[in-house]
């Protein structure tokens, strides 16, 4: 990204496991970034666009500019707005792409296809199934109080809850128990509480045993 005589720098933050950041762009845009995000931007924006690159989850609030559109680029996927306000969950690791939006309207385009792209609207969340981008309506954003350091979770499965445990914490859960995987689990926790905390509540109410090789940041349930 740059303009036509100088290189522009980017600045780049990432954020560590376990917490979250929010920063305030050179346009006044604010975002949020989710636990193990990395987010690439430059001090000041070029006359054309908007561009910041984002490997992680990040939640954008973005200020209207109708002339300069913000373009939030990911692994495969651009992500492109006026003004609104919006949820990205893509990180490089996974094969996830996610985008959720509360207001205004964005467009989605693939990087590695001209034929793939979509609007959408308000209440409604992009993913991906299969490869391929589709739609469906989103009525519950407690998934998205990570911005508050919270971890939310309503009727899911105890595997989906340590698939968001990996993301926030950097580890990997393998689970050999398969018991816990007959119920749906509803509750919410801290960032900062740490896993083990969070596994020690769960506990509770479902039979489980657990393991960790803090040499390899893995945790296996038994």
């Amino acid at each position: 990204m740059q303009t036509e005589q100088t290189p522009i720098t980017l600045q780049t933050i990432t954020v560590p496991a376990g917490q979250r950041i929010n920063i305030t762009l050179a346009d006044g845009t604010n975002v949020w970034l989710n636990a193990r995000t990395t987010i690439q931007y430059p001090i000041t924006f070029n006359e054309k666009e908007r561009l910041v690159k984002l490997d992680g989850e990040a939640y954008f609030d973005v200020t209207k500019d109708k002339n300069k559109p913000f373009i939030v680029q990911t692994n495969n996927y651009n992500v492109e707005v006026l003004g609104t306000k919006f949820d990205v969950d893509s990180y490089s690791e996974t094969e996830i792409f996610e985008t959720t939006l509360m207001e205004g309207s964005v467009r989605i385009s693939s990087l590695t296809d001209a034929n793939e792209s979509l609007m959408l609207t308000p209440n409604n969340k992009a993913y991906l199934y299969e490869g391929k981008l589709r739609v469906k309506p989103v009525d519950d954003y407690t998934p998205y109080r990570w911005r508050e350091g919270l971890i939310c979770f309503k009727n899911e499965t105890f595997a989906s809850i340590m698939k968001d445990f990996e993301k926030y914490y950097g580890i990997n859960i393998y689970i050999t128990n398969k018991q816990v995987q007959k119920y749906l689990y509803t509750g919410k926790f801290r960032q900062t509480d740490g896993v083990d905390y969070a596994l020690r509540v769960l506990q509770k109410d479902i039979k489980f045993a657990y393991e960790r090789d803090d040499d390899n940041h893995i945790i296996y349930i038994k």
